[in-house]
């Protein structure tokens, strides 16, 4: 199994970034469940169209999103990573801090 440490020196630290803004993180919510143009996200939102470019163009130079004929869609390969990174995370914590209050799976549903 990996170490916590060697994973974290290899943070994926540009999809954390672009995951920091709220709006961001809601065009991912969106996008989730399929392809959709910045025009429909801007309306979905509520937010101006030129908003929704900047940060479609954001996420996809950090890889969370391809922009293709108009369409912006989630790079699922993309979330992987941050996944696997966290994943590792919570494995360490619960291997290292064996006095946590409650399992880990209940610590993960909260």
């Amino acid at each position: 199994m990996e170490t916590w440490s060697g994973m974290a020196a290899e943070a994926p630290v540009e999809l954390l970034r672009a995951f920091a803004d709220p709006i961001r993180r809601r065009l991912i919510e969106r996008l989730v469940s399929g392809p959709s143009s910045a025009g429909d996200l801007a309306r979905l939102l509520a937010l101006p169209r030129v908003n929704v470019s900047h940060h479609l163009g954001v996420l996809a130079a950090a890889g969370l999103v391809d922009l293709r004929q108009r369409q912006a869609a989630v790079r699922p390969e993309a979330l992987t990573r941050l996944r696997r990174y966290f994943d590792v995370a919570l494995t360490t914590a619960a291997i290292t801090l064996p006095a946590l209050a409650r399992p880990v799976a209940n610590v993960t549903q909260t």
